[in-house]
């Protein structure tokens, strides 16, 4: 059994060090560097809370350790999507704290493969109905957590990625943008329904070829976005679906010789902190995934030790994080600044 001597001489810091960080007494224990190094090594050691050491400084948890599975509804996604592997963290930090142990990420094609299944689960992203009969049948709780406004009949923790949109809509025509591209996925994404609606009730251009389908990564928003600059894709702002997307349209605009936000505003879903340090700066819909994890938690084990029976439904807002890539639009010299309604 791993200790926490063995977590620190992996992590390279003092065992004090660990101790405070695992506590979780104090935010400021360590680094997010350090942080980070720390909770890698109690995922590769496997490591658990030595309960016989902690009952000599506080008393004994009300629940035992147990493990909790995590499940991966789009798993080709998730280790690309920064928001997806944020939330995770959190909630194995969560948990760990509270004396569980998230198992690590399982797709649902390996639900077959498994040795053993737990009672609980935590369903990351959007699932269909197949798949959710699956999960039904392999586990006694269950909760989804994601942007996705879905009818599961399960515990569920939602940051709604329609409300977000349309905010960032809002935003965009306030600063009098009317040709507005939306990039990211459309089959069955309530991000792209926000937009259709939002385009329709701020009456802005209603274009087909404003559209822009690739999935929520930074390679397939590259050749997304150059594929539709290439065939003339006239816009004055583009909406990312996800923040990720962001590092491919700073290259392919970059390309086409035309600058964020001069000639064309930019705002993204998410705010992954890694957009921070990008030139420009991203205006992103900030998701607070410290929130969305935490009470992911405490809802599943409110719902693990029957203290609650309905499913419950928790719905998170977000919020406008105001940068440098937007700014207002006065037309193009020369140009028609087009709208369906002209």
């Amino acid at each position: 059994m791993s200790t926490m001597k063995d977590v620190a001489n992996l992590a390279g810091v003092s065992i004090s060090t660990v101790s405070r960080v695992l506590s979780g007494d104090n935010p400021s224990a360590a680094s997010k560097k350090t942080t980070a190094r720390i909770w890698d090594a109690v995922r590769t050691l496997e490591y658990s809370i030595n309960e016989t050491a902690s009952n000599l400084r506080k008393p004994k948890p009300v629940i035992d350790e147990k493990v909790i599975d995590c499940i991966l509804a789009r798993e080709l996604l998730f280790f690309s999507d920064p928001f997806l592997s944020s939330l995770r963290h959190v909630i194995e930090e969560c948990l760990f704290k509270k004396g569980y142990r998230l198992r690590g990420q399982i797709g649902v094609s390996e639900l077959n493969n498994l040795d053993s299944i737990g009672d609980a689960a935590i369903i990351l992203g959007r699932v269909d109905s197949n798949v959710l009969k699956v999960l039904k049948k392999s586990y006694k709780h269950l909760i989804y957590t994601g942007l996705q406004e879905m009818d599961l009949n399960i515990d569920s923790v939602i940051c709604r990625g329609y409300d977000s949109v349309c905010a960032a809509m809002d935003y965009l025509a306030s600063l009098g943008h009317k040709r507005i591209c939306y990039l990211g996925e459309t089959s069955r994404e309530e991000r792209y329904v926000a937009y259709l609606d939002m385009v329709k009730k701020l009456r802005l251009a209603d274009d087909k070829s404003l559209v822009v389908d690739v999935l929520f990564t930074p390679g397939d928003s590259y050749s997304g976005l150059k594929k539709a600059l290439s065939k003339g894709l006239d816009c004055s702002a583009i909406i990312c679906a996800n923040d990720a997307s962001y590092f491919g349209v700073l290259k392919a605009v970059k390309e086409f010789h035309k600058s964020i936000p001069e000639d064309i505003s930019v705002i993204g879903i998410n705010d992954m902190e890694d957009i921070r340090y990008l030139d420009p700066m991203l205006t992103s819909m900030s998701i607070p995934v410290e929130d969305m994890g935490n009470l992911v938690v405490q809802l599943l084990i409110s719902r693990i030790n029957q203290l609650h029976s309905v499913p419950a439904k928790v719905y998170i807002p977000s919020r406008l994080t105001v940068r440098d890539s937007c700014i207002e639009f006065r037309g193009r010299s020369g140009k028609h600044a087009p709208s369906n309604t002209d």
